[in-house]
């Protein structure tokens, strides 16, 4: 029995973690890989649009199913094609065949994403903790790809992880299996929760922009793939403490000071004159997306058999940005530099705030 607790206990932090360390280690250096591979700062924004849309199409698909047919078996069924797809990336030998692997590569992810935020709300009843091992997954991810460098290697070990994740999953059973015969519309759900997935929308669609052309950014300033490691992990050694606290102080007003927080990281971000000086904007990132997304989370998986299909659509929305804000991103760096997608970023962050709820969303 204490085993079966324990396990239970572990299990989802473990999940997160692992998934997460996954998705960076492979993450970070695809544009770096995209221009490597002969492409341009636009094909370094259309890869990442790809693997974006896949992962909303999946996330958005999914959803709904979760609340039809249960969480865990889509849990198991996304980490084992997320296995397999990272390992697919060892095959990109151009910009074509790298945008094809990341496209998998997304799509694998939206079927699990979404599922396992809702089964760790509902197996732990927290949603901060399983957060904050998700930014020590990324922490992890972040930091091997400062020192292993090498893109097989990271290939390689986001399969390892993933396959990890998808082998302990095996063991677990939904501890609260929440199930409804007939799963709400999207159309509804969308409409009742438009305070937050609007406002969500417009900064994480400036902020795609941004995160996609930031390792050249970084480079540009003096960064090595060593730095550029560095940088991601000072974002996300905050956020392993800072997703915790804001679940106790989750509602409208944490969710609006995630919106004004990263209007101002956009915009300190072109005043930076060396690599350096980017670390501790990074520590205010990790409070802004801290506020945000647990502000966002808590607003939409209070209600009960909805889960599902919010934190789908949510999932979908954030993947929705990373397909469209690569392609934003890459345009407008193309046309006028790595400066214009972070005022663009700023700029909608700030709108978020015209829409975001200032008491709190009804339950879905």
């Amino acid at each position: 029995m204490a085993g079966e607790i324990g396990l239970r206990f572990v299990s989802p932090i473990a999940l997160g973690f692992l998934l997460n360390l996954a998705i960076e280690a492979s993450r970070l250096f695809i544009p770096l890989l995209t221009k490597d591979l002969g492409g341009t700062d636009f094909d370094v924004g259309l890869v990442g649009a790809a693997s974006g849309l896949a992962y909303f199409a999946a996330a958005f698909i999914f959803g709904r199913l979760v609340d039809l047919r249960g969480r865990l078996r889509f849990v198991r069924l996304g980490l084992a094609l997320s296995a397999l797809t990272f390992l697919s990336q060892l095959l990109a030998r151009d910009v074509v065949s790298l945008l094809l692997v990341r496209t998998l590569v997304g799509f694998a992810l939206g079927i699990t994403t979404g599922a396992l935020l809702v089964f760790a709300y509902e197996n732990r009843g927290g949603i901060g903790k399983f957060s904050s091992s998700g930014a020590m997954g990324w922490i992890a991810g972040s930091l091997a790809a400062a020192f292993f460098k090498e893109y097989h290697l990271l290939f390689g070990l986001s399969f390892l992880a993933a396959a990890i994740a998808f082998l302990i999953s095996l063991r677990l059973e939904e501890f609260k299996p929440v199930r409804v015969t007939t799963a709400p519309g999207y159309l509804p759900v969308i409409w009742r929760n438009r305070a937050v997935y609007w406002p969500f929308f417009l900064r994480h669609v400036g902020a795609s922009a941004v995160w996609i052309i930031f390792p050249l950014f970084l480079r540009e300033l003096g960064a090595d793939k060593f730095w550029i490691g560095l940088v991601g992990t000072a974002n996300y050694a905050g956020q392993v403490v800072l997703m915790v606290l804001a679940e106790r102080f989750a509602g409208p007003r944490l969710f609006r000071l995630g919106l004004f927080l990263s209007g101002i990281v956009f915009l300190l971000y072109p005043v930076l004159g060396r690599f350096y000086q980017v670390f501790p904007v990074q520590l205010l990132l990790s409070g802004a997306w801290s506020a945000l997304y647990i502000g966002a989370l808590v607003l939409l998986l209070r209600s009960g058999e909805e889960r599902g299909t919010a934190a789908g659509i949510l999932v979908a929305n954030i993947n929705l940005c990373a397909a469209l804000g690569p392609f934003l991103g890459g345009l407008l760096a193309d046309w006028w530099g790595y400066h214009a997608p972070m005022y663009a970023a700023a700029i909608l962050s700030f709108l978020g705030l015209l829409w975001a709820p200032r008491r709190v969303v009804q339950a879905s």
